[in-house]
């Protein structure tokens, strides 16, 4: 304390404290760093969040890009099976044939449309899931707090209040 604050006092003054101990401290440190590195490039973070927010927003061409492998080999292995079946009967031409491939091809397409509403919803509920966990994670991130520091009164004060006292015969 210096004279100048002995004789007249001081304001009260915000500090800066921590809030936790030195390994709590590097724990923060190291889960921000982690994070930061997971959603840098190669960091795996943005391929997933790519890859979920082209299931939610590209519509139908996302849809047709899920699908295509599918169908191909549905085309390529599926249905010839079944044609095979029916020629081996000798029955290509009747109407079992075409309904056949009509049942298994919307019955197939079913399934992927189902498939494919999984999967968007799976994709906003990571994202929401997410980005609860990480809003969550830095709100509740606290490395550091303010405390007040009281001010003093000073000698002065006191002793003015004291004469002033007596001199009024109070």
């Amino acid at each position: 304390m210096d004279v100048t604050e002995w004789l007249f006092g001081s304001s009260p003054e915000l500090q800066k404290k921590n809030t936790g101990t030195k390994q709590q401290r590097q724990f923060g440190n190291q889960l921000i760093q982690m994070l930061q590195q997971m959603s840098g490039q190669g960091g795996g973070f943005n391929s997933a969040q790519q890859y979920n927010n082209n299931l939610l927003q590209n519509g139908p061409e996302a849809f047709q890009q899920f699908s295509a492998p599918h169908m191909e080999q549905f085309q390529n292995r599926v249905l010839p099976q079944i044609a095979e079946r029916f020629a081996g009967a000798g029955a290509l031409s009747s109407s079992g044939f075409g309904q056949a491939l009509g049942g298994a091809t919307s019955d197939f397409q079913s399934q992927l449309a189902q498939m494919f509403s999984q999967m968007q919803q799976q994709a906003a509920s990571q994202n929401y899931g997410l980005f609860n966990s990480m809003s969550q994670t830095g709100l509740n991130y606290q490395p550091f707090a303010y405390h007040e520091k009281q001010g003093s009164v000073g000698a002065v004060i006191p002793i003015a209040a004291g004469a002033a006292q007596g001199l009024t015969g109070g």
